[in-house]
């Protein structure tokens, strides 16, 4: 006889599930708590860790472009952010414990990420550290390092284990088509469906908020649906990823050229020019990346698309006003209130970045930094409201330049400037490396990537751009087409993998 004592499991499980469903109904008794939260916060993620472990990676894919937020944490961070930091946890886990386990890293790009993040964080250290309003800190403006950091994490998570070949269609899709989540805050703000927003930010409808608001006191007579505008950017995308623009335009299947057609329609709900600005770069970039300058199809394009504009343009003042607004880019005639509202918008811009440039000069050496005053900014904000003061002066002073040049050399400087520069070019050897030199079954995916990293990069550059947000923009491109390609394909790879 010995002095084992045996257990029934269903004891044990009882003995631990019952104290737990006892706090958590403890807590839940006063839901708008954050202790309360953060209870079930934790005890959720404890649930969910043999998930984590298995799915972090494709999570993470998933989680890249989606507009999905956690509402119970301060800042409300995107998902996207938590899973960086899960997903390379578990990464640096499993090399720690198994030192067999690969990890994929090309030092060109990791050097200058590097190099970029300590010219962040050097930054920050002196001129002011890292405030967050949401954490009490006294100045505020930390939001956009973390953006940044947050970035530089995921990519080295994303970029660190290899999609299996048979799985890279199914990555590739999630990883843009998840944008689709984004045009659920507007469906929730149309459907009075409030508690939505505790998932989906609320950010992307502020736009359509603040024009029904015009609409009672100043008879404005359009709304703009912004998250529509990045839903039809990814249905957009997710085409020419799967099929590129020759699949498109294949005549036998015309359901693809009407869902491409739609999907560029819809965006347009967001009355933003730069989304019509974005999709043509884009386009651009994969016609030349497939080689189709050199084939008849591209005169035929061409006649296509005068007939399609002169059969089309025409018609743009019975369209929605928000579309018409996205297409007052073009040479075409709108209504003058949407043609007003984008000039002045456009004016915006310009008068600010004359001021901006002349403060360029200050901060070659040492960047200014995020952080910023809360008084500053209280005073602005007090000073726009009575007159005193340009509308514009409000982003001043929160570092919201509108403008990818200027948002890397007033807060960082020439260092990070060059810096970013570095890291960017570096990516996009990677790319077209890939694009050159991948497998073929990887072909449409790759020149994809390269054509899309080319038009933003481009579009950061010259029309638009931040860099708090856009560096996960280029990171995720970059990352995602390392872990598809196992690193950096060479000549010699593509020769190995072709049969003799």
């Amino acid at each position: 006889m010995n002095g084992t004592v045996t257990i029934p499991r269903h004891l044990i499980v009882l003995g631990i599930l019952l104290p737990v469903a006892l706090v958590i109904g403890f807590v839940l008794a006063t839901p708008d708590r954050f202790g309360s939260l953060a209870v079930v916060g934790l005890v959720a993620m404890v649930l969910a860790t043999p998930v984590l472990l298995r799915y972090h990676h494709s999570i993470l894919v998933f989680s890249w472009n989606a507009g999905i937020s956690f509402f119970f944490l301060p800042g409300q961070p995107s998902l996207w952010m938590l899973m960086s930091c899960v997903s390379l946890a578990v990464v640096v886990l499993s090399y720690v414990l198994n030192r067999d386990t690969t990890w994929q890293t090309v030092p060109a790009v990791t050097w200058t990420l590097l190099a970029f993040t300590g010219v962040v964080l050097l930054t920050a250290y002196f001129t002011g550290g890292i405030g967050v309003r949401a954490l009490g800190g006294s100045t505020y403006g930390g939001k956009k390092y973390f953006h940044i950091l947050f970035a530089v994490i995921g990519y080295f998570a994303l970029s660190s284990q290899r999609i299996p070949p048979s799985k890279a269609a199914l990555y590739t899709g999630i990883f843009f088509l998840s944008g689709i989540t984004i045009a659920f805050s507007n469906l929730a703000y149309v459907t009075k469906q409030w508690w939505l927003f505790l998932i989906f930010p609320v950010d992307f409808v502020m736009h359509q908020a603040t024009e029904d608001f015009r609409e009672g006191f100043l008879n404005a007579t359009f709304s703009r649906l912004s998250g529509f505008s990045f839903a039809g950017i990814a249905v957009f995308s997710f085409i020419l990823l799967r099929h590129g623009i020759q699949g498109v335009l294949d005549l036998t299947k015309p359901w693809r050229l009407a869902l491409w057609l739609a999907a560029i329609g819809l965006s347009l709900l967001g009355g933003f020019r730069s989304t019509l600005v974005i999709m043509g770069l884009i386009f651009c970039a994969q016609f030349y990346f497939e080689g189709l300058f050199r084939t008849r199809l591209f005169p035929v394009l061409l006649l296509a698309a005068v007939v399609g504009a002169a059969l089309v343009l025409p018609m743009t003042q019975h369209l929605p006003l928000s579309v018409q607004r996205s297409l007052s880019i073009l040479p075409v005639e709108v209504n003058p209130a949407a043609r007003a509202d984008a000039v002045a918008s456009s004016q915006w811009r310009l008068d600010m970045w004359k001021l901006l440039w002349l403060e360029v000069p200050k901060h070659l050496i040492k960047g200014k930094g995020y952080a910023m005053n809360p008084t500053d900014l209280y005073l602005t904000q007090e000073a726009t409201r009575r007159g005193f003061a340009k509308s514009y002066e409000n982003s001043m002073v929160a570092g919201d330049y509108h403008s990818g040049p200027l948002s890397l050399l007033i807060p960082f400087g020439i260092f990070g400037t060059l810096a970013f520069v570095a890291f960017t070019l570096a990516g996009l050897r990677v790319l077209y490396a890939n694009y050159r030199h991948g497998p073929p079954e990887l072909r449409l995916i790759n020149t994809f990537i390269l054509a899309c990293f080319v038009a933003r990069y481009i579009f950061y550059w010259t029309v638009f751009g931040a860099v708090s947000s856009d560096i996960a923009l280029f990171a995720g491109l970059i990352a995602l087409s390392i872990s598809l390609n196992g690193g950096v394909r060479r000549q010699t790879d593509l020769q190995d993998e072709t049969p003799a």
